[in-house]
């Protein structure tokens, strides 16, 4: 790889520090960009390591928590609780179009991407539980701001969630806790 290509490469992935999401970081003075919640999830998995299956491979869980929204370069971000229709394909576009362009990393970088899509590692499913995690606490560090500015339900959140329950059941448990203070508090819209 060339001088020019590498940066090429790292002006790229600055891009995603330019997609903004739907949380709202715990100063609640802005948006998280998709950039620091890749970086926030890679960090909380290391932080967790000891507490997840001897089995699970960290330095993998790592690798796809770093990747797994760089298709929002090209596809942008889309909220979790909204439709989600169309959004695997404009993300599949940007991830071939990045293998196109930086073909070593690309592939690499898009291998990351496709088995969080697939969900058919310990790997994936976990860096998925941490995924639902962080944007789940920050809506708790800021009294539900962003389920009240996205119209967002209790159920919708219950929904979205379940899985977390036969992959991390005690943590499943203390976010339906969590979710019912939040509900009796009002951090819902009503």
């Amino acid at each position: 790889m060339s001088q020019q290509s590498i940066i090429e490469l790292a002006l790229e992935l600055d891009k995603l520090k330019s997609v903004y999401r739907k949380s709202i970081i715990t100063s609640g003075e802005r948006y998280e960009n998709s950039a620091e919640h890749s970086w926030h999830l890679a960090m909380t998995i290391m932080g967790f390591a000891n507490y997840l299956p001897p089995e699970v491979n960290i330095n993998r869980c790592v690798q796809i928590a770093l990747c797994h929204d760089l298709c929002e370069v090209g596809a942008g971000d889309v909220c979790l609780y909204h439709d989600q229709t169309g959004k695997h394909e404009r993300e599949l576009d940007y991830m071939n179009a990045f293998m196109a362009r930086f073909p070593s990393f690309g592939s690499q970088a898009k291998d990351c991407w496709q088995e969080y899509e697939d969900q058919q590692t310990l790997e994936s499913q976990w860096v998925s539980v941490f995924d639902r995690l962080l944007p789940f606490t920050l809506n708790i560090a800021t009294e539900g701001r962003t389920w009240r500015e996205q119209k967002i339900t209790p159920d919708m959140v219950r929904n979205k969630h379940a899985f977390i329950a036969d992959i991390a059941p005690e943590l499943h448990q203390w976010m339906l806790g969590e979710l019912e203070t939040a509900v009796a508090n009002g951090w819902f819209e009503q």
